[in-house]
Parts: structure tokens; sequence; C-alpha cells
């Protein structure tokens, strides 16, 4: 009878201590313009991408969760391409809209996806598009977010296997990126 009364207070111990257990800590990116949340820390790469305007840089700020099986997404991404602001600018009300459309149509282009939903949205008062792409015919869900923040676009993704999608970790990620200063 003790021994199933100490077992119990361990498991009543555990069961409280449970609930103070702090989860595991994201990757923190920060520089000197934004910051964003990842599961663990991002591959960077640059890359110079041919455009109608011009080469343009991208940098890239990815981390590949299919590799190791246990997150509910597949991939995180945060990208961003700085054009010259004399061409494409958030203050240039006038192009936001064909800007953002460019951008979406070249994504759904380019994965051959199906655009299933698209809002309007903005991050401290500059204007974003956050759009739900069907991948492969139901294979995957891209969620992703523009913001075009001065003369720069800055695109936040999500991949996830449908069957998984939405999910808590699609959402942290997502609402994390916040701007600095």
């Amino acid at each position: 009878m003790k021994t199933k009364k100490s077992l119990i207070g361990i498991m009543a111990m555990l069961a409280l201590t449970m609930g103070f257990v702090k989860p595991e800590d994201w990757f923190l990116l920060k520089s000197e313009v934004f910051q964003i949340e990842f599961p663990k820390e991002p591959a960077t790469t640059t890359e110079v991408i041919d455009s109608e305007i011009g080469a343009l840089e991208m940098k890239i700020f990815l981390y590949d969760a299919s590799q190791a099986g246990t997150d509910d997404n597949l991939v995180y991404m945060a990208t961003y391409i700085e054009y010259p602001d004399t061409l494409i600018s958030s203050e240039q009300t006038d192009k936001i809209s064909a800007i953002f459309r460019g951008a979406i149509d070249g994504m759904v282009n380019n994965v051959s996806g199906k655009l299933l939903s698209e809002s309007e949205i903005t991050l401290n008062g500059f204007p974003g598009k956050e759009v739900k792409i069907d991948f492969r015919n139901g294979l995957a869900i891209f969620k992703v977010r523009f913001y075009l923040i001065k003369h720069k676009m800055y695109i936040i993704q999500t991949i996830t296997e449908t069957g998984k999608f939405p999910n808590k970790s699609v959402d942290r990620f997502l609402d994390s990126f916040k701007l600095i200063n």
C-alpha cells in the first residue's frame, strides 16, 4: 500500500510540474530591420534573380523541417527582395495592387499550384497579402504572407502536408514576423 501511495505521489508531482515545463524555444532571427522565430536556426543564402527591372538580390532564410520528420510542417521560409526605390515602393499606392498580383501569380505559377484564398493584411501600416496555395492537387498547402515595406518585398511562408494543415506552428511562425524600429 505504501508503494502505491508513493507512486501516486510521484505521478501527481510529475503532473503538476509538467504544466510548468517550458516548451522548446524557437530560434529568434534578428536583423537590423525585422525579426522572426524559426523552430530551429535557418540556413541563410543569397541569390541573384533576373527580373524585368534587372538583377535583384534575394535573401533567403530557410529551415527545412522535412528532414527531421518530427515537425507539423515541411518548410519555414522568410525571404526578402530589395527593389530600386524609384521603381517599387509601398509609397506608390497606385502600383501596390499590381505588385502583389505579380508576386502572388508568380508564386502560384512557379509551383504549378492553385490559389485557394487571398486576403489583405497590414503590418505596422504597410500593405500585405495573405494567401493559401494548393500544391500538387492536395499534397501540400503553402500559407504565405507578402509585405511591401518601403522598397522591400518580404515573403514569409510555410509548406505543410495537407493533412497536417492548419496547425499552431504555422501561425506561430507567420505571426512572429515583426519590424524593428
